[in-house]
């Protein structure tokens, strides 16, 4: 039967199939098993005129093999894989598949494709070349002659079209930016993709207080003890109950304000950015575009495996403290570095951050970790790599330990800052630094 599209004339099931192999088969989708499988199931289920059946239990169960004990509440890779389909659906009808008839499409929230047809604007005649209105009328070979005119006028065609690229470039140009940030930042700029900004998923458990004597669902009980602790610590009322609300998708007060820095500072260079958590995150994502990833390893998974082949990496003492390791120290550097203890209520503390600009998993893309111990360290240590002021006290640091280097720069920074009440009281202090 024909099949809607949203430009209101119908597409056959034949077309949307065709269209279904040529996305399967591309680029974009080459790599990722999981994403043609889960295409394919609901494109299938929809086509069929089941798509009132699709819903995450039934993809866990029919494309990722999940048994009857799956919880679509306590794992979300349903949900992960869909974000990352939709991602791979735009890079593919943003770059070969942009002429192509029918579109598919998986829209926010829902886990039914749609398929539309593409409107594709068609240049003026005669701003098409003739090699294309030849294989356009005619699949004939075409005579040597014209193969040869062919060849020479897409040469032409090319260098014409790389020094008007090169003119609008040089006229385009953003006014000069601080030597700092251009040669710490400059590759990131130059992306005309821009960067992806990662937020962790803490695990947290929020307090609720319910007039009603009752529990209510998703929530778990407190005891006598805790519920005394609590009603002093947040100045309850008596009455009702308190209970626990786990989560996963919380974020962290010092990485909101890291993410609000970066993307003044990325807007302000006409650098477009994208957000997402770390739950929604691939190493196909990694592979593919340059990535900012904050948080530290209790709440960021990726960061441990991202450092492991670095000189300082993050850990945690015997008794549980995070911390920052270096396998060699220098002169004047311990081998840890960790929270200093309050000896008084809301008295200060010293905090510590890793920053580790490194490359990609692929060497076109680089990677950007902001790693607080705790969330205010992280907003110190994006005040630093923001802050033209402190991007040339650090661009001085790199060039004093590597005077000779040249190229783009990849590093390591621990950086320090007094902390009170939660709130950072003194920029960042670098404290140790390796180039990489």
């Amino acid at each position: 039967m024909p099949v809607a599209t949203h430009e209101g004339s119908e597409a056959s099931p034949d077309e949307v199939r065709a269209q279904l192999e040529l996305l399967l088969a591309s680029a974009a989708f080459g790599r990722s098993e999981r994403c043609q499988q889960f295409l394919k199931y609901v494109c299938d289920l929809t086509l069929r005129g089941d798509a009132g059946q699709i819903n995450q239990y039934l993809i866990a169960s029919e494309v990722f093999k999940k048994g009857s004990d799956y919880s679509t509440d306590e794992d979300s890779l349903v949900r992960r894989q869909a974000h990352l389909l939709r991602k791979k659906l735009d890079a593919y009808y943003s770059s070969e598949g942009k002429l192509d008839p029918i579109r598919i499409e998986l829209p926010m929230g829902h886990y039914v494709p749609t398929f539309s047809r593409q409107v594709v604007e068609t240049p003026p005649a005669e701003a098409i070349p003739a090699s294309v209105h030849l294989n356009t009328i005619s699949a004939r070979p075409l005579p040597l002659r014209f193969t040869l005119f062919a060849i020479a006028g897409g040469i032409c065609l090319l260098a014409l079209g790389w020094a008007a690229g090169r003119r609008t470039s040089v006229s385009q140009e953003l006014p000069p930016l601080p030597v700092a940030v251009r040669e710490i930042w400059g590759p990131w700029l130059q992306n005309p993709s821009g960067p992806a900004i990662c937020l962790s998923n803490p695990m947290t458990a929020a307090v609720k207080h319910s007039p009603l004597p009752i529990l209510l669902a998703g929530r778990l009980p407190v005891g006598p003890e805790q519920d005394k602790a609590l009603r002093e610590l947040f100045n309850l009322a008596p009455g009702g109950v308190l209970s626990l609300y786990p989560s996963r998708v919380n974020t962290k007060v010092g990485e909101a304000m890291g993410l609000a820095l970066l993307a003044v500072f990325f807007t302000k260079a006409s650098v477009p950015v994208h957000f997402t958590q770390t739950r929604l995150i691939s190493w196909d994502d990694l592979r593919t575009q340059d990535f900012i990833l904050m948080g530290h390893n209790e709440e960021n998974p990726w960061l441990d495996p991202l450092l492991s082949k670095y000189p300082f990496r993050l850990g945690s003492s015997p008794e549980g403290r995070r911390n920052i390791l270096i396998a060699s120290p220098g002169k004047g550097e311990a081998p840890t570095y960790e929270v200093s203890r309050v000896e008084e209520q809301n008295g200060p503390t010293h905090e510590y951050a890793l920053i580790s600009l490194i490359p990609g998993l692929d060497s076109r893309r680089r990677l950007l970790l902001l790693n607080g111990l705790n969330t205010q360290a992280t907003q110190i240590a994006t005040e630093l790599m923001t802050d033209p002021d402190r991007l040339q006290q650090l661009y001085t640091r790199l060039k004093l330990a590597a005077p000779d280097h040249r190229g783009d720069w990849f590093f390591q920074v621990i950086v320090r800052t007094e902390v009170r009440d939660k709130l950072p009281t003194t920029g960042p202090e670098i404290i140790a630094l390796r180039v990489l």
